[in-house]
C-alpha cells in the first residue's frame, strides 16, 4: 500500500501542509518538525509519487509509439491500447505521438524510424519488426532516449525491456491444441511470415518442438513463406492441398496467415481441416462461430500497447525497471464456447486494468 502524506501527518502529529513542505524541502517548517516528518516518512517506507510531481511541475512528457498500420484489423487493438494510455496519463502531462508505417516489414519500419529525431521524445515504444531495426533502436538510446519494444522484440538491441507475447510458448500451445483437435495424429502444415519477423520464427519453432517431443504422429509438411499477405497465404495452402489432399490440420503463426488459411479452406469447402489461428477480430470470431476455425490464440494487443506506454512513463518518472527484460502478456485460448466473453467490451477493460 502506498504511504500517503495524510498517513505521515497523522503519525507525526502535524498537518498535511507541514509534511508536504518538509518532504519537498520548502520554507515554512521548523527544523525540528522537518526532522520528525522525515524520520516518520522513512520508518513508514514512503516513496515520492513521481506522477503527482510531474503533474505539479506541469512538465510535458512526450512518448513516441511506433507500429504498423496493416493489417488494420490487428493493429486497431494496439491503437486502442495507446489511446487508453493517453487518456489515463494525459493528466500527468504525458503526450503520446503515434509514428506509423505501412506494414510489419523491417525495411519499411527502419526507413520510418530513420526519420525520427530522438530529441523530439522523452521515450519511445517501438514494434521492432525484427532484428533489422537494432541499429535504429541503439541510435535512440545512444542519444539518451530510452526505448521499450512491444509486440515484436529486438533482444540484441539496447532497449530497456519488451512487453508482449511469449512466442515460443504460443507455438508450443499451438502444437498441443492441434494435436488435441486431431487426436494426436495427422498431416499438418504451418503458415507464417517466417523469414522476416522473429515472433513467427519462434512460434514455428515452438510448434515443431511440441510435435517432436509430444506428438510424433503429426507429420509436418512445409508451406511457402507468405510474408504478411493473406492472399499469398491462401494460395500457398491451396497449392499444398493440391499436392497433399489429406492435409487435415493448419497452425497459423500470425493474423495474416490465419485470414489466408480461412480463405483457402472456405474456397475448397474443406471443413474437415482443423485450423488453430492467431488473434481475435470480427473476421476470425465469425470463422470460430461457423466452425471454420477450431481455436484462436489471443495475445491481447490492446494490453500490449497500454502497458508499454504505462511502464515506459514509469521508467522516465521513477527510474523504474522490471525484474526481467521480457514482460509477457499471457497467451489465451479462445474456443467457440468462450468467444462471447472476449467479444464483450467489458472484457477488454477488465484485462487492461488488472
Amino acid at each position: 500500500m502506498r504511504v500517503t502524506l495524510k498517513m505521515i501527518a497523522e503519525k507525526a502529529g502535524t498537518s498535511i501542509g507541514t509534511v508536504d513542505r518538509a518532504l519537498n524541502n520548502r520554507e515554512g517548517v521548523s527544523e525540528e518538525s522537518k526532522a520528525r516528518v522525515l524520520q516518520v516518512a522513512e520508518e513508514m517506507g514512503y516513496r515520492p509519487n513521481k506522477f503527482a510531481s510531474a503533474l505539479s511541475r506541469k512538465k510535458i512528457i512526450r512518448i513516441g509509439a511506433a507500429y504498423p498500420e496493416e493489417p488494420a484489423d490487428f493493429y486497431r487493438d494496439i491503437d486502442r491500447g495507446f489511446d487508453k494510455a493517453l487518456e489515463e496519463l494525459q493528466y500527468y502531462g504525458v503526450v503520446v505521438e503515434k509514428i506509423r508505417y505501412k506494414t510489419q516489414d523491417p525495411e519499411i519500419a527502419r526507413a520510418r524510424l530513420a526519420q525520427v529525431d530522438p530529441a523530439d521524445f522523452d521515450g519511445l515504444a517501438i514494434n521492432s519488426a525484427g532484428a533489422v531495426n537494432v541499429s535504429e533502436i541503439d541510435r535512440f538510446v545512444a542519444a539518451g532516449t530510452p526505448v521499450v519494444t512491444f509486440n515484436t522484440d529486438a533482444p540484441d538491441s539496447r532497449r530497456l525491456f519488451y512487453v508482449g507475447n511469449n512466442s515460443r510458448q504460443s507455438g508450443l500451445m499451438g502444437g498441443e491444441l492441434l494435436s488435441l483437435l486431431l487426436g494426436g495424429k495427422g498431416n499438418v502444415t504451418i503458415l507464417g511470415n517466417f523469414s522476416r519477423a522473429t515472433p513467427f520464427i519462434e512460434r514455428f519453432g515452438g510448434f515443431c518442438e511440441y510435435a517432436q517431443l509430444e506428438a510424433p504422429d503429426l507429420r509436418i509438411y512445409p508451406c511457402s513463406e507468405c510474408l504478411s499477405d493473406p492472399a499469398l497465404a491462401a494460395k500457398s495452402l491451396i497449392d499444398l492441398i493440391a499436392r497433399v489432399p489429406d492435409i487435415n490440420g493448419v497452425f497459423c503463426t500470425g493474423y495474416s496467415s490465419t485470414v489466408g488459411a480461412l480463405q483457402a479452406v472456405k474456397t475448397l469447402n474443406r471443413r474437415d481441416i482443423k485450423i488453430v489461428g492467431y488473434d481475435l477480430t470480427e473476421r476470425t470470431a465469425e470463422a470460430l462461430r461457423e466452425g471454420w476455425c477450431g481455436a484462436l490464440l489471443y495475445q491481447d494487443p490492446c494490453r500490449q500497447g497500454l502497458q508499454a506506454a504505462r511502464l515506459l512513463v514509469r521508467h522516465i518518472l521513477e527510474g523504474w525497471m522490471p525484474p526481467r527484460p521480457r514482460l509477457h502478456v499471457d497467451t489465451r485460448i479462445i474456443f467457440k464456447t468462450n468467444l462471447d466473453s472476449y467479444m464483450d467490451p467489458q472484457h477488454e477493460w477488465l484485462q487492461s486494468n488488472l
